[in-house]
């Protein structure tokens, strides 16, 4: 007889041998594997029909103090909003329907006037973009570059430090990572710190030597490579390998993952279906710490703290096997996998935050095979 009922202590993936006894004590046993998982999430589609979706994020654009969902359609060019109605349900806005190739994106207030606005990249334009929000989900568009070859991702921040803000780019077909430079009145220039990220997938930011000033950190898909790009503090930059064996080196994201006040790298590796994080010692030297091999076809990976016990935990997307998933920190960095979804054909875009206002962290996901963006709700 098997008894028990399993505790938030409990959760992760166990393995379980079971022994049967007939009354002639003739003896079977079987191996089995069960997984606890401490947090159910529901899951609500948004929209099914979204060619290619490839991103997804969260804001309130609308100012109505309740969160919406932005997401981009590489087939049809096209960026989407979505107004949350308050009650669970989304309306379908159109931000923009000419983005070739609709492919990264990034929310932030970019000209600083109190509301969210929403940045874009078309791939196969080669452009980078930014939608000015009127403060109730108007959005205008201005062209930042159209010249950016394979255009793959965009973050923000104020890598000068006067007060505004600037973005960074990575080009997959140009083998670059460059960064804009905000005048002040969001006219951008163009700054490169590197041609020749072979095949650029992600760059982040990030301050990793402690020195005050924002470094650089981005993936290469075709050179297998990690690294980060020491800022001298007059925005030069210098190269420093982290790692030259992710093989399919696809995502970065930037977080204290150990609790020591130093910066951390996330990495998802796309060929050796590899999530693993970079432990910064404090000076922008890094070791690295496997969590999962087995995320076929890693995508994505960032971050949250999704059990709420004062850590940073992982979320994930791997395109091949169709899977969300997030990864829980036990404090120290070992990180115990849970799967939230396994089904999400094509699993590529994600995204973290509490989406009903009920203090606990909900998940987004972009399904590029599905055309589906969806929300996890915790409960």
């Amino acid at each position: 007889m098997l008894s028990g009922t399993p505790t938030s202590d409990d959760a992760g993936t166990h393995a379980v041998m079971l022994e049967v006894a007939n009354q002639n004590n003739d003896m079977a046993t079987q191996s089995f594997t069960i997984i606890v998982n401490d947090i159910v999430f529901t899951k609500r589609v948004i929209d099914n029909t979204v060619d290619e979706t490839h991103f997804v994020l969260a804001a309130d654009f609308d100012g109505d103090g309740d969160i919406d969902v932005v997401a981009t359609d590489y087939v049809d060019d096209t960026v989407h909003w979505y107004e949350n109605n308050g009650s669970g349900s989304f309306t379908t806005r159109t931000i923009d329907t000419d983005l070739n190739g609709a492919y990264p994106a990034h929310v932030a207030d970019v000209d600083l006037d109190g509301d969210t606005d929403v940045l874009a990249a078309g791939y196969l334009a080669d452009t980078v973009v930014w939608y000015e929000n009127d403060g109730s989900g108007s959005f205008t568009r201005h062209d930042v570059d159209t010249a950016a070859d394979g255009a793959h991702s965009i973050v923000t921040g104020d890598i000068d430090q006067d007060g505004d803000i600037d973005l960074l780019t990575t080009n997959q077909d140009a083998n670059t990572v460059t960064w804009y430079e905000n005048d002040g009145s969001n006219g951008f220039v163009r700054h490169t710190i590197d041609n020749f990220a072979d095949g650029a997938k992600r760059a982040d930011f990030a301050d990793f030597d402690n020195d005050g000033d924002l470094d650089v950190v981005s993936a290469s898909y075709f050179s297998d490579e990690i690294a980060w790009y020491e800022n001298d503090g007059n925005e030069n930059f210098t190269e420093r390998l982290i790692d030259t064996s992710a093989d399919g080196a696809y995502y970065v994201f930037t977080i204290d993952v150990d609790g020591d006040n130093d910066l951390d790298v996330f990495a998802a590796s796309q060929l050796d279906d590899t999530i693993a994080w970079y432990q910064n010692d404090g000076n922008g030297s890094f070791i690295k710490q496997t969590i999962d091999t087995s995320a076929d076809g890693a995508r994505a990976v960032i971050s949250a703290d999704i059990d709420g016990d004062g850590d940073n935990d992982a979320i994930a997307t791997s395109a091949i096997d169709d899977t969300v998933a997030w990864y829980k920190n036990d404090g120290n960095g070992g990180f115990t996998k849970l799967v939230i979804d396994p089904a999400v054909n094509g699993a590529y875009g994600v995204f973290a935050t509490d989406m009903d206002g009920d203090g606990d962290i909900d998940v987004l996901s972009a399904g590029r095979d599905d055309d589906t963006v969806a929300v996890y709700y915790q409960e």
